[in-house]
């Protein structure tokens, strides 16, 4: 079992120069990711892809698996500043207007960095303690005003909000076109909607 430490910087880099080097250490790891795969990454390629010493690189992280766990960090950080962008936008009280707003968020967040997203998600093994908790799609004051009334609110709030990442975490790979062009998010809000108004 992994000790929560291995997956944790040695340090915080404090000087601009220090800052650069970990930044391009996590660049090159998200590349050879992105590129070449979880297996492809070792500390050693990514040391060279960033440029620096491998001693620099274990100066701020243990293992491999601490790097990873850094990159997806700054990832969910990232995505949750750009849900919380979406809602800070949101317009309208209907249901409409909110379940848009919920598609709206699950594609941004989605449209952050789509390929190291789609390798945190479908490649890299898993373990419960190397987990980095995702932001929900769904704000919690609009889980239950989007379920209200129906007969199992929280299972219609978990159904519209897996319904909703599955086909935007799908569509940003097979149909961007539409993605790009609105057309997903209409159809899924059509969806959606029709559910909950049943």
């Amino acid at each position: 079992m992994a000790k929560p430490t291995r997956l944790m910087p040695r340090k915080k880099p404090r000087q601009e120069r220090s800052r650069a080097t970990v930044d391009a250490i996590l660049q090159a790891a998200a590349y050879i990711l992105v590129k070449r795969g979880w297996p492809a990454l070792t500390t050693n390629a990514v040391a060279e892809r960033a440029g620096v010493n491998i001693a620099s690189l274990y100066q701020f992280f243990p293992t491999k698996e601490a790097i990873v766990a850094e990159l997806e960090r700054r990832h969910i950080a990232e995505t949750r500043a750009k849900i919380a962008e979406v809602y800070e936008r949101h317009r309208g009280d209907g249901l409409e207007a909110r379940v848009r707003t919920m598609v709206e968020a699950a594609i941004a967040a989605h449209l952050v960095a789509p390929e190291l997203h789609r390798v945190f998600s479908d490649e890299l093994p898993r373990r419960r303690e190397d987990s980095v908790e995702e932001p929900p799609l769904i704000h919690l004051a609009d889980r239950s005003r989007l379920a209200n009334g129906l007969p199992q609110p929280a299972l219609a709030a978990w159904l519209i909000e897996t319904v909703a990442h599955a086909a935007v975490h799908e569509g940003i790979v097979e149909r961007r076109s539409d993605v790009e062009s609105g057309t997903l998010a209409d159809e899924l809000v059509k969806l959606l909607v029709r559910y909950l108004e049943r």
